[in-house]
């Protein structure tokens, strides 16, 4: 098994893994904002009571801050304590599976405030940074996961993704992003946003190792109603599938990137299909069916459902939470419990829509994002249509579609671009060879800030 940068884990001990992440985090964990709580000191000794051992031994990972882990508290990166919730619940379902593979958790990552709002400086810190440019954002609402794999603070995150949380961070961070199928990994330990839409998943610098993650997340859970009983894939063989004959659609949404396209992603984008030619795909041109209104339809669900997680906690205490937080969860009180019932109708429809789709395709490519990462400055939690315009992730969160998301390049000032990988339900594999065959024959994914890259 390789880390995120190359090195071979066999050769390491765990102990000299936790200590690269210390070093590697006292280097540029402070400026880029990507800790909560640092666990080195915890993870060393855990490990010495109790030696690491299985098929992670020796990864070490970050864990996002709405995520329970036994070491530590879980803060949401809020003042606000976690509402309706004990200080401590059991720790999270996916948490304990990768600790008793081998995995080591090494500290709880930077999250944009219980998962949701905007990074205003209004809240507590840290506030997350781009490792290719401190005053650019880091991606969110998984801040700090993204920029911990790509500098080497730990090799892999385990972040949530609710309409991309997980995807625009390893998207504006160079690295890679998997969502499983809505349902294939437990959410039992997890504080909600929107409960019809979370889902856990992994970054890391590459999909070899997001999917020995999953491999083991993977599963139904009894704590965890809604974890699906459909069998759990071979991941790990996936990874050397060979992709000769897929069926590609690939849809540029560029009628929909509203806050715009940077000058270089057509052409990146346009290389990256070239690149998956050479692999023997049969690639054609389709149209997301109904691609505004999935966007519609996951906003209202969204702002719904955070807004009841929120609702008595901002009556108690609105001061508490930060200017973006309690405006994006109060927005939610404008919507009414028909527009909420019908927003799932449709969705219902949509994600048949969607799903005929792969009728004709085996898998779907599309931009992440259409622009690098913006500047924190100009994130206005009252105008956030200057980014999120051109972002492309919400559609596969309605839908509950796997996705993986890989970087394809940069744009034009140098920031890194990606595109997503869509498969239909409960097609992990599938995804996971085309981005495992893409990352065979390009290094993108192996590209780091302040190498002279980009």
């Amino acid at each position: 098994m390789t880390t995120a940068t190359g090195e071979t884990l066999a050769r390491d001990t765990v102990e000299e893994a936790i200590q690269r992440s210390r070093a590697a985090s006292d280097e540029v964990s402070e400026e880029l904002g990507i800790f909560v709580t640092p666990l080195h000191d915890q993870a060393l000794r855990a490990h010495r009571d109790k030696p690491s051992q299985g098929p992670l031994m020796g990864v070490t990972l970050g864990v996002k801050d709405i995520i329970f882990e036994s070491s530590a508290p879980t803060t949401a990166q809020s003042n606000v304590a976690l509402a309706d919730w004990p200080h401590q619940q059991p720790e999270a379902t996916v948490v304990t599976r990768l600790k008793q593979a081998g995995a080591v958790v090494v500290g709880k990552t930077a999250t944009m405030e219980y998962a949701l709002g905007v990074q205003d400086g209004s809240g507590p810190r840290p506030i997350s940074r781009n490792p290719w440019s401190p005053e650019r954002w880091a991606g969110g609402s998984s801040s700090g996961s993204g920029s911990g794999v790509l500098t080497g603070c730990f090799d892999a995150a385990i972040a949530t993704d609710t309409t991309g949380s997980l995807r625009i961070p390893a998207a504006y961070t160079g690295t890679t992003g998997l969502k499983a199928t809505r349902g294939r990994v437990s959410n039992a330990g997890v504080y909600p946003l929107a409960s019809s839409l979370d889902t856990v998943g992994p970054i890391a610098g590459s999909i070899d190792l997001c999917a020995r993650l999953l491999q083991v997340m993977a599963g139904p859970d009894p704590r965890d109603p809604w974890a699906s009983h459909a069998p759990v894939g071979d991941y790990i063989s996936a990874l050397d599938e060979d992709v000769d004959g897929l069926r590609i659609g690939v849809d540029t949404l560029v009628d929909h990137a509203d806050a715009g396209v940077d000058p270089a992603q057509p052409e990146v984008l346009t290389q990256a299909l070239k690149e998956l030619d050479s692999l023997g795909v049969r690639r054609s041109t389709v149209q997301v069916p109904s691609y505004p209104m999935l966007n519609v339809v996951g906003n209202v669900i969204m702002l719904a459902e955070a807004h009841e997680v929120h609702h008595d906690m901002l009556a108690q205490d609105w001061g508490g939470y930060g200017r973006g937080a309690r405006w994006v969860f109060s927005a939610g009180e404008s919507i009414s419990s028909r527009d909420y019932l019908r927003a799932q109708r449709v969705r219902d429809a949509l994600t048949v829509e969607i799903q005929s789709l792969f009728e004709r395709v085996d898998l779907l490519i599309t931009p992440t994002c259409h622009l690098g990462a913006p500047p924190l400055d100009r994130m206005h939690p009252l105008d956030p249509s200057t980014y999120l315009g051109s972002m492309h992730t919400t559609a596969w969160s309605v839908t509950g579609h796997p996705v993986a998301v890989v970087p394809i390049g940069f744009t034009q000032d140098g920031l890194p671009l990606s595109m997503s990988i869509v498969g239909p339900h409960w097609a992990e594999e599938r995804v996971i060879s085309l981005a495992s065959a893409f990352q065979r024959i390009t290094n993108h994914h192996q590209q780091r800030a302040g190498s002279g890259e980009g």
